[in-house]
């Protein structure tokens, strides 16, 4: 308990006054240093190259929520970088250019726990439970209503990238055509783990009662006392990733009149599926083969594929070799002052990452009880007393890690693909400024969703309630190990697909969609009298599934506004050159001393005003649907009903929290995945800068800036708490954006 700080606030509810709230204002110190040389060279009027390269380091102690060594979020990050580039330029004709780039860059991802060393054993760990950990930092400890400990990542990414790029251009008569191609060669050796300690969880269902198969009631901090929870210890194997990109371009740039001119071209791309060095990788899942387990009235199904095993590819997934990329666009002058654009594109997103060593790197979990939380089996105190899932690799084929979770990538996943149009007309108006208004819209297709569970409980088994939690005779009972190796079982895990799994996750599935429909307008005021400016608005629609469902069987409910969903956004930018000093409209003969003093200054502003994203909302407490990867509220009431006033006004009820309510035990909440009438806080942002050139010399030029962001200390509030049965629920206890900020820098140019 002394981990946590001493309470400094009064907490959100007079009724429960053991809840107190702590809060403090965070630095988050970076420092960074980046050398860069470059080197031209002009071998003749038609052939020039470069050599450039840049060395650099950056480091950082992320941000924190508390002074201590178990504070959450907090480590120390170095990213080294080193990059070469060599491009060659040759001029083959007056209308021919050939360009070739060749490049190699390397960084580097080292994270260490801010706690890195800790001495577990001082809270109680036996010495046997120091050897099962891949690096002695504190764990990490979620309790539900109180703020989180440590939680800090052991990382270790060096990755390497080398990159060719030839391209040429030429200019025939009307046509302006540009070809080339691209190569990369992307290799990374990672570590990580995410929790090198261990992560234990604790809510209130563990000390929940009077039935402790359908809990109700208890305290996440009672469960945590007495050492009952849920939780893991991950042992990972480094990785070494190899992926080849192959692009090639080719665009034809048509001027067919004076009024008109057609941009057309056309891109392939693969990108090889990822490989691992000695194949320590799932590949798929069988759904359908008859599993090497066998236990007495089941019929299981289902198990883990591996690369390079029984014929299988090395790769991850499967080539995906048809990735044709249209693009088309005009621009049509109606007149003078007027021109009308438009164009389509079709673009592929490369899926660049890992791989899952499942197997090789394995996450025992903590087993505090095999009957469904009736009695105890293992406690915090010594979580893991037979140690840790031995490396089993590939070696138990379709039998990998029964009795635990596993988790795949489906081969079959083909490239994310965005549709993106566009049309806008603009017109230049008075006062040498530039109108445009214009309409854009994109369709995401087979875009990268959240995990799919595979294992949930099918939805018809929902209507026996209770008994679903009922403990039977286990079947595999001396056969598995772990969770499910107990005497007895509920009912529940027999039900589902792939029973002798407690869950089956497909990683990054590639099946979900988007559409965003937006108009915008933009007004830009050219450089005249010392002024310029830009004024741009949009008023907008973001819908995806792109959201963990909160049943995997009917994905069509998780329709609704994206997370990044902003109806309004209003941006002014501008800078006015004073017209104070020499060639300037006010004193314009003024001595030199004068001219340093009050001449040639600039003031220059940028502001930004938008609304809000639309919230997500989720249950704390009671039994939702085994297996599910979310549990949301229903909704009984209007979220937005006898709420009003400012944000800083409605800080302890930002929505109306009666609204919503808890679904019944093992029901599915009525609510959509977010809510677009309960808006986090929108921004409203002011920045300033003030700028003085002091020509020294011809050659030498000091410059003075002084900028103050976020000028008139506007707070842009955090998010409410929306976990439905949480201490906090409808209330705010952050600040998302940094207080006023001011900054002096001097720059010396020669």
């Amino acid at each position: 308990m002394k981990y946590w700080p001493e309470a400094n606030q009064v907490g959100p509810d007079a009724r429960r006054p053991y809840v107190q709230n702590f809060s403090q204002s965070f630095k988050w110190p970076r420092d960074y240093d980046a050398t860069v040389i470059k080197i031209d060279h002009q071998f003749s009027p038609s052939h020039q190259a470069f050599v450039r390269m840049n060395k650099g380091e950056g480091r950082l102690v992320f941000p924190y929520q508390f002074e201590g060594i178990a504070t959450g979020g907090r480590n120390n990050v170095k990213r080294p970088n080193f990059g070469v580039a060599i491009g060659d330029t040759l001029i083959l004709s007056p209308s021919t250019t050939l360009d070739v780039r060749l490049g190699y860059a390397r960084g580097i991802e080292n994270n260490r726990p801010w706690s890195d060393g800790f001495d577990l054993p001082s809270l109680g760990f036996p010495t046997a439970y120091t050897k099962l950990v891949q690096s002695f930092a504190f764990p990490t400890i979620s309790v539900s209503d109180f703020e989180g400990l440590a939680g800090s990542p052991y990382i270790f990414d060096p990755g390497d990238t080398w990159s060719l790029q030839p391209s040429m251009t030429m200019q025939r008569s009307k046509h302006l055509f540009k070809f080339g191609g691209e190569t990369r060669l992307l290799r990374g050796n990672y570590f990580r783990n995410l929790s090198p300690s261990g992560t234990f969880s604790f809510g209130p269902n563990q000390t929940g009662g009077p039935n402790a198969a359908l809990p109700s009631g208890g305290f996440g901090l009672a469960s945590f006392l007495v050492g009952f929870g849920s939780g893991n210890v991950p042992f990972n194997t480094g990785l070494s990733i190899q992926n080849v990109y192959y692009a090639l371009y080719f665009q034809d740039d048509f001027r067919v009149t004076p009024r008109l001119t057609l941009n057309l071209g056309l891109r392939w791309e693969y990108e090889s599926p990822r490989t691992e060095r000695y194949d320590r990788t799932t590949r798929g899942f069988d759904y359908g083969a008859v599993s090497p387990v066998k236990a007495p009235g089941l019929n299981l199904r289902g198990g883990l594929l591996y690369a390079g095993v029984n014929g299988a590819s090395r790769g991850l997934y499967n080539p995906d070799r048809n990735n044709f990329a249209p693009r088309i666009g005009f621009a049509f002058s109606l007149n003078k002052k007027t021109v009308l654009r438009g164009g389509y594109a079709l673009s592929y997103i490369p899926v660049v990452g890992s791989v899952l060593a499942t197997g090789y790197s394995n996450d025992t979990p903590w087993v505090s009880s095999t009957d469904g939380g009736i009695t105890v089996k293992d406690r915090l105190s010594n979580p893991l007393p037979n140690g840790l899932l031995p490396p089993i690799g590939n070696s138990q084929g379709l039998a990998t890690l029964v009795g635990q979770a596993v988790s795949f990538v489906e081969p079959a996943d083909i490239y994310p693909k965005f549709h993106n149009w566009q049309f806008n007309i603009q017109r230049e108006i008075p006062g040498q400024a530039l109108l445009e208004v214009g309409y854009v819209g994109t369709r995401g297709i087979n875009l990268i969703a959240p995990d799919e569970t595979l294992n949930q409980l099918p939805t018809q088994y929902l209507s026996m309630g209770a008994q679903l939690a009922q403990t039977v005779e286990n079947p595999f009972f001396g056969i598995l190990t772990g969770p499910l190796g107990g005497s007895t079982i509920q009912r529940q895990q027999l039900l589902r697909p792939y029973p002798q799994f407690t869950s089956v996750s497909r990683v990054t599935p590639a099946y979900g969609n988007s559409v965003y429909h937006s108009m915008q307008v933009k007004l830009e005021k050219r450089l005249s009298q010392g002024l310029t400016g830009l004024i741009s608005y949009t008023i907008s629609k973001n819908i995806s599934d792109l959201n963990s469902p909160q049943d995997s069987y009917n994905r069509r409910v998780e329709r609704a506004v994206s997370d990044f969903d902003v109806p309004q956004r209003l941006t002014i930018g501008g800078a006015w050159d004073m017209p104070v000093g020499r060639n300037r409209r006010y004193l314009n003969n003024a001595s030199r001393a004068l001219d340093l003093l009050v001449g040639q200054w600039q003031l220059s502003t940028f502001q930004t005003f938008q609304g809000g994203f639309p919230t997500a909302f989720g249950v704390q407490g009671g039994t939702g649907v085994p297996g599910a990867a979310r549990r949301g509220p229903d909704v009984v009431g209007d979220p937005t009903s006898g709420v009003s006033g400012s944000h800083s006004e409605r800080l302890g009820r930002y929505f109306n929290t009666a609204a919503f309510a808890r679904p019944a035990d093992f029901a599915i909440g009525n609510l959509a995945p977010r809510l677009h009438t309960v808006r986090t806080p929108g921004m409203n942002n002011i920045n300033l800068t003030l700028t003085k050139a002091f020509q020294i010399v011809e050659k030498v030029k000091l410059e003075f800036r002084a900028s103050s962001y976020n000028l008139f200390n506007h707070p842009v509030f955090g998010g409410p708490n929306t976990t439905v049965g949480n201490a906090s629920f409808g209330r705010i206890s952050s600040q998302a954006n940094l207080s006023r900020q001011t900054e002096f820098a001097l720059r010396l140019q020669f």
